[in-house]
């Protein structure tokens, strides 16, 4: 069963932030890679080795885009449950 975005357990040695390839093809990067970034979640049911077009809707809002590798690497924290909360106040 994969785990849920934004919920802490998934495998930190498994999701990655990478530049978004042009094309894939039978696995391999075709084309280079783009501008942007995207989260590639294996614990979410995510294949690396498809590109964005090849995956479910649900894996597509998951891996972004993202516009920078900063707004990538936020964008893993809280896929990853580890993004920091400010507390409350009371």
């Amino acid at each position: 069963m994969a785990i849920r975005h934004g919920v802490a357990g998934h495998d930190n040695g498994t999701a990655i932030l990478r530049a978004q390839p042009v094309r894939m093809s039978d696995g391999h990067v075709e084309g280079g890679y783009t501008v942007r970034y995207e989260i590639i979640c294996p614990a979410c049911g995510d294949d690396p080795n498809l590109s964005y077009d090849q995956v479910p809707t649900e894996l597509q809002k998951i891996r972004g885009p993202r516009e920078s590798l900063l707004s990538g690497l936020a964008a893993l924290d809280v896929h990853l449950g580890l993004a920091n909360t400010a507390p409350a106040r009371a």
